[in-house]
């Protein structure tokens, strides 16, 4: 290649260098940035709340939290835990516990705990 035809080439290359490493990190992180299919995660969820044992219904938590108990999320799964944590880091009363469940396009159901520090 001569120099004036890589000067040419060289931006569409380096651009799809860059989308293709940052598509290639973005399905081996619990992240979704700007990428050419930032819509590949579907996480199907369930958040429970618990104060004394008692469960939360489901009304007060969709409230608290701004989103369906039971639903699903185009995004990652840690938007959903780090939601939980800013909530409970800036709400003057917290529930015991709050757990998440959560199945990652179609995989094993994991669960996610937050606890109050009491």
């Amino acid at each position: 290649m001569t120099s004036s035809s890589l000067k040419k080439w060289l931006p569409g290359i380096l651009f799809l260098s860059a989308q293709v490493i940052n598509t290639l990190y973005e399905l081996t992180q619990d992240t979704r940035t700007i990428s050419w299919a930032p819509h590949t995660t579907q996480v199907f969820y369930r958040i429970d709340a618990f104060q004394n044992g008692v469960t939360w219904d489901q009304h007060t938590l969709e409230a608290r939290y701004g989103l369906a108990q039971t639903q699903w999320e185009a995004h990652a799964p840690g938007n959903l835990r780090r939601l939980v944590a800013s909530v409970e880091a800036h709400a003057p009363t917290h529930p015991d516990s709050v757990v998440i469940s959560y199945r990652r396009n179609g995989a094993p159901e994991q669960t996610y705990l937050w606890k109050a520090s009491r």
